[in-house]
């Protein structure tokens, strides 16, 4: 990459047989104790195949080219790793589930970008043929949006208008073309139905608090990427909403990717801004839906294997250890080593363990990332245009995972938030319900109360609310409640039924039959809705979303995979936001469970608050 210069000591040193050598250029070898300094020299060969030398050359984006080096912006794009990375094992075995696997450490930690580029066409048709017709158009677009920023005139200042024009254009991960959506020009109805949403994806920028979306809407020949579009295929949304965007194009025979030695980029067809519409008409009026992975350039960066050959499965018994698996890998990043998010290292964890993709996982777009044991997690959410945000957390239950307390920007927000439940609403029948335990314990402390006499071999059965008593021959929780009781109970009385039976039995007071059956389904409705009530709200899956197996199955119709509305926030535009997620140890399982993230949701007060169109 760089050639190295050694400048030899005037003054030979003895050599001995423990003397330690340097290879320079693939020359003679020269004793290290001889060498007074390291200096190097630019190798232009090399200079060329990063982005902003590969952009450069380009004719078709000359002008783009100009005012990324004018923004300093190019400098940026030089990099290409992280300095001080250094991984102390390659491997980590871990077991999620049922499932036994390998998650790898990067063996180095390299910097990438991504690049959207204006080809001098695109520009000239919208009356920009030079570097001041550019800067102009910068200005009028982001003094109108920063107007505290107008009088910025530091062209390597990110408050200057012609700085943000260009750091909209870049993405802080390196990706090519079929990995900038889930859709991979193949299985077109995996993971989303396609007639009801645009294959969507969510990315910060290299402008400060500016997101950009990439979609792939599928509309015949026009099918393809597209930044910042709205709409469903060729129509508009169910807001009315449909605004074309700038499409990314082909180069001839080079096809969609230019590659270079540190990421990506592309030629688009029209001009890509962060302005007024952008914001209003696109961002801030649409739910984002944002894969896990989209959160952190580092995890990005891996998105080729993590997404690896997902229609196989690994052997869940004996994981692939050999260093190329066949289908892809598992990634695991240590705390301190990814960008937006970060763990406190003094936890009892290895890291954050992104699970790559399969076709039969009950997983957005098939890949999920775990967490073992202790963890405190923060992460910087994706910047979000001005007005109020609902955020969500998508998750898919398993009895292995544990609870979490949960925070925005500091603040809690959910006390406990319980991993291991299905879908928990007031809608599902009583006797299908994950909190089925907890809704009978409730009735036997707030409605009814049970207590075994051994003389009469019966049960009087209280009503706490009237002070009416009955005797049963049955107790109606199945066993009697005392103190002694474990936290799993085995149900077989007539409570655990659909429709209450017989719920009845010889009044002392009259010394006749009364028949409570209504009065206990009431009560049981009454403590559904109650119990539900204290746990934090729960949402079916989203309608849209699909199992990758065929694309048939809506996550809605799976109990299993829920939606958790974490709070709402307020943003101006101009701040960072955060979600931490700490672990809370459940009472007979400790710190041995394991959580699980999929994606997130960001929903706009335009969509979860809309009284014309209903959000689902």
């Amino acid at each position: 990459m760089n050639r190295l210069l050694l400048s030899i000591a005037a003054a030979a040193l003895s050599m001995t047989a423990s003397a330690q050598y340097i290879l320079v250029n693939d020359e003679l070898p020269i004793p290290a104790s001889e060498v007074e300094k390291i200096t190097y020299e630019q190798d232009d060969q090399f200079d060329a195949s990063l982005l902003p030398g590969s952009i450069a050359s380009d004719a078709k984006i000359s002008l783009f080219s100009q005012a990324l080096k004018l923004t300093g912006l190019a400098d940026t794009l030089r990099t290409y790793i992280y300095d001080n990375y250094q991984r102390d094992i390659d491997k980590y075995y871990y077991k999620s589930h049922v499932w036994n696997e390998i998650a790898w450490y990067n063996e180095n930690r390299f910097k990438a970008f991504t690049v959207f580029a204006e080809t001098d066409s695109a520009l000239a048709a919208n009356g920009i043929s030079n570097l001041d017709q550019l800067k102009a158009y910068a200005k009028q677009v982001y003094d109108e949006s920063y107007p505290e920023d107008a009088s910025v005139s530091d062209y390597t200042d990110r408050r200057n208008s012609l700085n943000r024009f260009v750091a909209y254009h870049i993405l802080p991960h390196g990706s090519s073309y079929w990995y900038l959506t889930a859709y991979d020009g193949k299985q077109s109805n995996f993971w989303l139905n396609t007639k009801m949403a645009d294959m969507s994806a969510w990315y910060a920028t290299l402008m400060p608090y500016g997101s950009l979306k990439c979609s792939y809407p599928m509309i015949g020949t026009d099918s393809g990427i597209y930044l910042n579009r709205r709409g469903v295929g060729n129509q508009p949304d169910k807001y009315g909403k449909q605004i074309r965007g700038a499409k990314v194009l082909a180069d001839g025979e080079l096809g969609f990717d230019h590659q270079c030695f540190n990421g990506y980029y592309f030629h688009i067809d029209s001009l890509l801004v962060y302005d007024k519409k952008t914001r209003e008409d696109v961002l801030s009026t649409e739910l984002w839906r944002v894969d896990f992975k989209a959160l952190c350039p580092d995890i990005m960066n891996n998105a080729d294997e993590l997404r690896g050959n997902y229609m196989m499965d690994d052997n869940q018994s004996l994981p692939n250890d050999s260093p190329n698996p066949v289908n892809g890998r598992n990634y695991i990043y240590k705390w301190d080593c990814m960008e937006n998010i970060k763990g406190d290292t003094a936890k009892n964890h290895q890291g954050l363990i992104h699970r790559r993709a399969h076709y039969n996982f009950w997983s957005w777009q098939g890949d999920e990332v775990n967490v073992f044991g202790d963890y405190d997690i923060t992460i910087k959410l994706p910047p979000l245009p001005p007005t109020e945000w609902e955020i969500r957390m998508g998750i898919c239950d398993l009895e292995t995972r544990g609870a979490a307390r949960i925070y925005l920007n500091g603040i809690p927000v959910i006390d406990s938030l319980d991993m291991r439940h299905s879908y928990y609403g007031v809608d599902v029948p009583f006797v299908n319900h994950p909190l089925q335990t907890e809704i009978l314990d409730y009735m036997a402390d707030h409605f009814f109360s049970v207590e075994f006499d051994s003389i009469e071999y019966s049960y009087l059965v209280t009503d706490l609310k009237t002070n009416e008593k009955i005797w049963m021959s049955q107790d109606p929780y199945g066993k009697r409640k005392t103190s002694s009781w474990s936290e799993s109970y085995t149900y077989n009385g007539i409570l655990t039924r659909e429709q209450i039976r017989g719920f009845g039995g010889r009044n002392p007071d009259i010394d006749d039959y009364s028949d409570w059956t209504q009065r206990a389904v009431e009560y049981r409705e009454q403590a559904l809705i109650e119990v539900v009530s204290k746990h934090p709200k729960c949402m079916r899956g989203p309608r849209e979303c699909t199992l990758g197996q065929g694309g048939i199955n809506s996550f809605a119709d799976q109990a299993s995979i829920v939606r958790f509305p974490l709070g709402r926030i307020y943003t101006d535009g101009k701040l960072n936001n955060y979600l931490r997620i700490e672990n809370l140890p459940l009472p007979y399982k400790g710190n041995n469970v394991e959580a699980m993230f999929d994606y997130f949701e960001f929903v706009p007060k335009f969509v979860y608050d809309n009284q014309e169109i209903p959000e689902e």
